[in-house]
């Protein structure tokens, strides 16, 4: 008896382990995650009135970013190939509750200065069982090198998965934004878009 109690245990062990392997509490502290986030919300969060993306990483929205980061919740994370992976989520607009990811990856000098930083896609909303279902299948995808574009909103039929990028958007890795693919007016952004 003693002995089928440790192989189910061991089981059950193994198979948490195997499940949950971008956990961020296997990861990181409950004060790293936070400081995570603190340290990349004004990349990818909302600008504040009167924020723009020059002057977005002054004190005086500082405020501002330390309650707008509340709003997001770290689902995955990963260190990997020298970079941290991790994936946040939000509550978007709906008359449902329904929620957004956004997956990232970043890179850090010894100072933990970010040197890269680049959002590699962001799901359109869902409900929350679902936004997880089909964020975390990418996120795996993403993690194992594997192609999203299957996934791109041009690509995949009826079936939601990926907002951006597509065809009109990309994030420019130099500028740490999304931005249209345009010729008329290169200045033009996904946020003054949706504005």
């Amino acid at each position: 008896m003693k002995l089928y109690v440790s192989i189910l245990l061991l089981f059950v062990l193994v198979a948490c382990q195997t499940k949950e392997p971008y956990d961020p509490s296997n990861h990181l502290s409950k004060q790293e995650q936070q400081a995570l986030l603190l340290s990349t919300v004004r990349y990818f969060g909302h600008l504040p009135k009167k924020g723009t993306h020059e002057n977005k990483f002054d004190e005086v929205f500082d405020e501002y970013y330390s309650k707008l980061v509340l709003d997001y919740t770290l689902e995955a994370y990963i260190p990997h190939d020298g970079y941290e992976y991790y994936m946040i989520s939000r509550i978007a607009p709906s008359l449902k509750q329904k929620k957004v990811a956004l997956a990232i990856r970043v890179q850090r000098d010894a100072e933990k200065n970010i040197t890269y930083y680049e959002e590699i896609f962001r799901t359109w909303k869902f409900e929350i069982p679902e936004m997880l279902e089909k964020s975390m299948m990418l996120f795996d995808l993403m993690i194992k090198g594997e192609d999203l574009s299957p996934y791109y909103p041009q690509n995949s039929g009826k079936e939601e998965f990926i907002e951006f990028p597509d065809e009109r958007t990309y994030f420019d890795t130099e500028e740490r934004r999304w931005k249209l693919y345009t010729v008329s007016d290169p200045e033009t952004s996904l946020e003054q878009e949706e504005e």
